[in-house]
């Protein structure tokens, strides 16, 4: 029966950096049989460069759910602009790097420490501008993002919890990430979306993922496997638990899977 296999990047199938080819190799001989979403934090750009350096290739799913594409065609669910303005102002009064994701395009307010490690991690250039609230108001706001230390964004989330959650959905990508999305959006209403465009089951779909991001997915999915190291959420919601520290996770999974003939 034909799966729907759905990956998380970073800290799922990528681990320091890279995919292991023998995860890749499999990824892609599924993908011949079967669906594949790939479905990250990360933004479109990024994603879609690191897949290609792969060569592998699916639907893809950036910003944790509020870009979509696939067969050519782009679905955007973008901020609302006064939304993402009180946002920004809350980030701004809390003094932690913030940086704002506008068109595809990712823009900060000052060049640090923050910034420059986030670029090398995604493999991406950002813009330095005076004031994100002007660049707020460009075009679509896919995604905010607050990085700084492991303390620091526990902090900072407790209080957006409080102050934000009214507005915008909350939750962590990493344990020094801490992302703001339209309401209502995240990799599960993303899957959701192209099941009613593809019209497939979430009974058929396996999903894998490392982080809090991922936690509404693998609780909704027909199987799911929650990586560890990861977020102690998923380990309560997904349907098995796998050790991840050599990034083979994944390929173990989805080759006890086949031996057992679920794919």
């Amino acid at each position: 029966m034909k799966k729907i296999l759905i990956f998380d990047l970073d800290g799922t199938i990528v681990v320091n950096s890279r995919i292991d080819p023998k995860l890749r190799d499999l990824i892609k001989n599924l993908s011949q049989s079967h669906t594949v979403i790939f479905a990250s934090g990360r933004m479109f750009s990024s994603m879609d460069q690191l897949l290609k350096k792969n060569d592998l290739s699916g639907i893809e799913i950036a910003y944790n759910g509020s870009l979509i594409y696939f067969d050519g065609t782009f679905y955007k669910f973008c901020f609302g602009k006064i939304d993402a303005l009180s946002i920004l102002n809350f980030l701004r009064k809390e003094k932690i790097h913030r940086q704002i994701y506008v068109d595809d395009l990712l823009y900060v307010e000052e060049e640090n420490e923050f910034s420059r490690a986030y670029s090398q991690q995604a493999e991406i250039e950002y813009k330095v501008v005076r004031n994100l609230d002007e660049v707020a108001k460009l075009g679509c706001i896919f995604k905010i993002l607050a990085f700084d230390t492991i303390d620091k964004i526990d902090l900072t989330k407790a209080k957006a919890v409080k102050v934000i959650q009214k507005n915008a959905d909350i939750f962590t990508s990493s344990n020094v990430y801490l992302e703001f999305v339209k309401k209502g959006v995240n990799k599960r209403s993303a899957v959701e979306f192209v099941s009613k465009k593809l019209n497939f089951s979430f009974k058929d779909t396996i999903s894998f993922g490392d982080g809090e991001n991922d936690s509404e997915l693998l609780e909704k999915s027909g199987v799911s496997f929650a990586m560890v190291p990861g977020n102690e959420k998923l380990r309560k919601v997904a349907t098995y638990i796998t050790d991840n520290d050599d990034g083979m996770g994944a390929f173990r999974s989805l080759k006890y899977l086949e031996s057992i003939g679920q794919i």
